[in-house]
């Protein structure tokens, strides 16, 4: 086990243990957790330690019938379940009695600011993993077989139809085109009995690489990184130009309808983090503090995410 003893103190004159002897101690992790997953996710609060959705396509569309006929009757189709479990994610840290009796700097009140800080952020990287691996790994939704990003993604309606929010299976770079081949997905996007749906993006999200591209994009009243006159309408879109920190892959990029009432990209927390602080269960006099939180993230119907490039 880790623990924080006297010898943490490798400075020459053991600085930390004297009074005034630091003007200032210069630490980059003590500031504000940053979290950003929100933008992209549903928050949800959950008391269950499981949460169970299920797919499902309602009626199908009205036929012409003939003077006498019987009107016919028909029946939803029911899909897959999508379960979401809680997973558990700690951490913390243990100071020998010497260490903060004599140490001079508050290191227990700093370092536990900095576990609350490490869960904020942890949680963040840890949904991200959604994006990140969102054509291998990143998980499942309705279709146990299929990833966030897929071409073949299947619909409830008798035929099977397929839809793909990933284009060519295998991304594109941010442009003009793509982009509109984005916004075309959303406009003519059909629902799980092949009618058409809609939705309206309201979020594009990319790696910070791609920051001034997307700048350039929506921020020219002519087209951009072309010699001519046209008028530029994506900036008519209202997009919310996300810059999306927590991407791995200098090319990600993508874009999302998360205020559609059938917007399924989730995070169901059941405990933010909880701090207990506590003797050491043997004669030391050391403290231990340590921090559990709870929650699970995920998707179950993809549609309303379009995934231009990952990896």
């Amino acid at each position: 086990m880790a623990i924080i003893r006297i010898p943490f103190d490798t400075t020459s004159n053991k600085d930390l243990l004297k009074t005034g002897a630091l003007r200032d101690i210069f630490d980059t992790t003590v500031r504000e957790a940053k979290s950003e997953y929100s933008i992209l996710f549903n928050d949800l609060k959950t008391s269950d330690e499981y949460v169970r959705d299920v797919q499902m396509a309602g009626l199908d569309e009205a036929v012409e019938i003939v003077e006498g006929q019987n009107i016919p009757i028909q029946a939803p189709l029911l899909g897959e379940t999508k379960e979401y479990t809680q997973k558990q994610f700690g951490g913390g840290f243990r100071m020998t009695f010497k260490m903060d009796y004599f140490n001079k700097y508050s290191l227990w009140k700093r370092w536990a600011k900095d576990l609350a800080k490490i869960q904020i952020e942890s949680k963040d990287v840890e949904i991200a993993s959604v994006f990140n691996n969102a054509a291998s790994g990143g998980g499942t939704g309705f279709n146990s077989s299929l990833q966030l990003a897929s071409a073949v993604h299947t619909q409830l309606d008798l035929t099977q139809s397929t839809y793909s929010n990933y284009p060519s299976g295998t991304g594109a770079a941010m442009s003009i085109t793509a982009i509109q081949n984005a916004r075309y997905y959303f406009s003519t996007l059909k629902d799980d009995r092949g009618k058409w749906m809609g939705a309206i993006p309201t979020v594009i999200y990319f790696e910070p690489t791609l920051f001034f591209t997307a700048k350039e994009i929506f921020g020219s009243d002519l087209i951009a990184h072309e010699l001519s006159n046209t008028i530029n309408v994506l900036p008519e879109m209202n997009l919310k130009l996300f810059e999306y920190h927590r991407l791995s892959t200098t090319t990600d990029w993508g874009m999302a309808a998360p205020q559609d009432d059938n917007y399924d990209l989730n995070v169901f927390t059941s405990m933010a983090p909880r701090f207990f602080e506590k003797d050491a269960p043997d004669n030391t006099l050391d403290k231990i503090i340590i921090s559990l939180q709870m929650f699970t993230y995920g998707f179950g119907d993809p549609r309303l995410v379009y995934i231009g490039k990952v990896g």
